[in-house]
């Protein structure tokens, strides 16, 4: 069974990139967190109230993918809430599953964060896993929206066809499915959905011999995590974290999270052969990166 990140014959599709060489990308000056500022946390999910953060302390980092491509980090937190929101319209509820079939980078951070915003749950699909092994789990969570990458689109809108997910949001125009930009159209209700919703989280899932097997990572472990990553990692504007496609889901979303909510920049090497990881982290001055868990290291001179 061809996995959604291989070539087949009657499939093209490859997704991420190639790391090229060029450091971090920081959109400004900022200012060093103060010790009350570093005590301060996220509410109703791991990112609850990042954007309002970013603009009042003036963090302008950049979130880059491994084509380097950069965003702007106030324009990657609004989006996440904006996005949030457009769920909800939608008729995504608290404790919802939603698919996120993308490569590590900006779009599957974007989706795991505006569906935690939302109240739901976040199922991150392996690239690595083969069709059958989706299917299963999106039956297993009962998964009704799956958010996916223009290039994946395809494999999605086959999932769907294969599974009970209704809806498949695209970031990008793909017949048959849903453009994340309509997501992001604004509505004068007020209502934001980022706040006191405590049940959402992240899933992740293995398989085995008797089907699939899968963990709620739940707001409570998330947010105590982000509380000792923030403690343990004392980030700032001046660091540069690497998102690696092998660390755990949970640990690289809440990693990043912390990241971005002190002002740090992000990085991702997926798409990057892992002997050549060492070799960008020197390219772009990383000073954490993630196996199992995050981790100072010096960056080379």
């Amino acid at each position: 069974m061809t996995s959604p990140g291989q070539r087949s014959a009657d499939r093209t599709i490859e997704p991420g990139g190639r790391m090229t060489a060029r450091p971090a990308t920081r959109f400004s000056p900022t200012e060093q967190p103060s010790p009350s500022q570093r005590g301060a946390a996220p509410v109703g999910s791991i990112v609850g109230g990042l954007p309002d953060r970013l603009r009042r302390l003036g963090f302008r980092s950049g979130v880059t993918d491994a084509d380097g491509t950069a965003t702007d980090s106030q324009e990657f937190a609004a989006t996440a809430r904006r996005a949030a929101k457009g769920l909800a319209r939608r008729g995504m509820r608290p404790d919802d599953v939603v698919g996120v079939l993308a490569p590590v980078g900006t779009e599957r951070l974007t989706a795991c964060y505006a569906t935690m915003g939302a109240g739901g749950r976040a199922l991150p699909l392996e690239l690595a896993s083969d069709l059958e092994t989706l299917i299963d789990v999106l039956a297993a969570t009962d998964a009704r929206i799956i958010l996916a990458t223009a290039p994946l689109a395809l494999i999605a809108l086959e999932l769907a066809e294969r599974s009970r997910v209704r809806q498949v949001i695209s970031f990008g125009t793909v017949p048959e499915t849903t453009p994340f930009d309509e997501l992001l159209q604004r509505a004068d209700d007020g209502y934001d959905p980022s706040h006191g919703l405590f049940s959402n989280g992240i899933v992740s899932y293995r398989s085995a011999a008797d089907g699939v097997h899968t963990t709620l990572h739940g707001h409570i472990e998330l947010l105590d995590r982000f509380r000792r990553f923030d403690a343990d990692l004392a980030l700032t504007p001046s660091d540069t974290v690497l998102l690696e496609p092998g660390a755990p889901e949970s640990v690289r979303a809440v990693l990043a999270a912390v990241a971005l909510w002190n002002g740090s920049s992000l990085v991702s090497t997926d798409g990057v052969e892992e002997a050549a990881v060492r070799e960008v982290a020197a390219e772009v001055g990383a000073t954490v990166r993630c196996d199992a868990t995050p981790m100072r290291v010096s960056p080379d001179p």
